[in-house]
C-alpha cells in the first residue's frame, strides 16, 4: 500500500470534509479614487469631467518669495501631489507656470 508521510493513501468512504471558507480581506479605497468619484473640483468646487493635476514635489510649489495660487494652496494644504480638477481649472493651472523641464 502506497504512503505518503506516514498517511495511508487508501481511500477512506466515512471520512467527513471540512472545507473551510476562503478569508476576505476587503481592502479600503484608496483615498485618490475617492476625491475622483466625488465628480467635484477641488478648486472651484464645479461639478462635471474631471482631470488629475500631478506634481512631481510639494517643494516644486512652494518658492521663497512665491504668492502659491489658488490650485497650488490647495495641494499644500492638503499635502497631496495631486488635485482633482475641472478642465477648466486644470487648463489655467498650465497656462499659469509652465512645467520645470527634466533636465534641471
Amino acid at each position: 500500500m502506497a504512503r505518503f508521510g506516514g498517511i495511508s493513501l487508501q481511500r477512506q468512504r466515512a471520512v467527513e470534509l471540512a472545507d473551510r471558507e476562503p478569508v476576505r480581506v476587503n481592502y479600503p479605497q484608496k483615498e485618490l479614487i475617492a476625491r475622483l468619484l466625488a465628480d467635484t473640483c477641488e478648486i472651484c468646487g464645479s461639478r462635471g469631467k474631471e482631470q488629475v493635476h500631478h506634481v512631481r514635489a510639494l517643494t516644486d510649489l512652494a518658492h521663497a518669495g512665491w504668492q502659491p495660487s489658488d490650485w497650488a494652496r490647495v495641494m499644500l494644504h492638503r499635502r497631496r501631489k495631486t488635485v482633482v480638477a475641472c478642465d477648466t481649472c486644470h487648463d489655467r493651472i498650465h497656462s499659469e507656470r509652465p512645467a520645470r523641464p527634466l533636465t534641471q
